[in-house]
């Protein structure tokens, strides 16, 4: 006899086929934190506000079915040079660092779980920022990245439990890439580019199909920007990542004295986030993304969570001349 269990399994048995088809596509979750931390897509972007920052996120994706994808990432970024990170009297150039101001380094720890599935990863970016005139800089990044790969057989309950499809072939694997970017930046409005993953790579599991790069484009403009109490920044990314389809996304962010913002987005892959930050204390602040999916799992999800944690320097002293990311 069907009960409404089994048919529940068997209609999420069949939506998973049709959105998990590759390692890439729970993989992108990763990069969709690029509105937090740019870094993750374009190297070029690493130490573009000056002072460092540092962010951790967890996303916990499709609320409401079980075992659901979860990912957590750590970002961090930080710009070489004579910059008062810490506060306005000026620690300017006391460190050991010292340059003359154009290296960025940004790194990103990130880690994916999709039930027997488990991607783990690293990049290291590195970014030269060249002054174009007293507004405006362009910056060229390059960054490493390590991926591993894991798949855990024991979680598998197939129906030929000696299925050589799912018990074989399915070893750790470990993949080496990199990525560049280029980024122009200007006091009102910014524009970037990179190519991801530029070496070939593997599809899926148990699959020698190759992928392609992945490209980002991305631009926005802040309105208002004489203001220190109301600033609309408008953007768009268009990007393919590697083994998807192209897709575009429009952003309006808000931000209130320069301290706090809300967001909202939708995506052309059938998403809407609406995100926050608020500053708690100094240079600590925090975030919160809600994320609902539209077409055919909309019926039976109620969205991802993903809430993050991060410090930014340069919320000392915000009510001066600093911003927020």
């Amino acid at each position: 006899m069907i009960t409404l269990r089994h048919l529940n399994i068997f209609l999420l048995s069949c939506l998973l086929m049709l959105i998990y088809p590759t390692l890439y596509s729970q993989e992108n979750s990763i990069f969709e934190n690029y509105y937090l931390s740019p870094s993750v897509i374009n190297p070029a972007t690493s130490g573009a506000e000056y002072h460092p920052t540092a962010n951790i996120a967890v996303k916990r994706q499709w609320s409401g079915f079980p075992d659901t994808p979860t990912t957590f990432i750590l970002t961090g970024c930080y710009r070489l040079g004579s910059f008062d990170f810490y506060d306005l009297k000026g620690m300017i150039n006391k460190g050991p660092l010292r340059s003359s101001g154009r290296v960025g380094l940004g790194g990103t720890i990130f880690r994916d779980v999709n039930g027997p599935m488990t991607t783990t990863g690293v990049i290291i970016a590195y970014a030269y920022h060249i002054p174009l005139n007293d507004k405006s800089s362009l910056s060229l990044g390059l960054s490493a990245l390590g991926t591993w790969y894991t798949f855990n057989n024991a979680l598998l309950k197939p129906d030929e439990p000696n299925d050589p499809y799912l018990m074989s072939g399915n070893d750790n694997i470990f993949r080496p890439n990199f990525n560049l970017g280029a980024y122009y930046y200007h006091q009102n409005f910014f524009i970037g580019f990179s190519a991801n993953r530029l070496l070939p790579d593997i599809m899926g599991v148990n699959d020698n199909i190759k992928t392609q790069p992945g490209f980002f484009l991305m631009g926005g403009y802040k309105f208002l920007q004489n203001t220190n109490s109301i600033i609309i920044e408008p953007s768009i990314m268009i990007n393919k990542p590697a083994g998807n389809q192209l897709s575009v996304d429009i952003h309006t962010k808000l931000y209130i004295k320069r301290l706090h913002w809300i967001a909202l987005s939708y995506s052309t892959t059938q998403r809407i986030n609406l995100r926050f930050g608020i500053r708690l204390y100094k240079m600590l602040y925090a975030g919160y993304n809600y994320e609902y999916t539209l077409g055919e799992l909309a019926s039976y999800q109620f969205g991802s969570h993903e809430i993050h944690l991060g410090i930014n320097l340069g919320l000392v002293g915000i009510e001066g001349t600093k911003k927020m990311r």
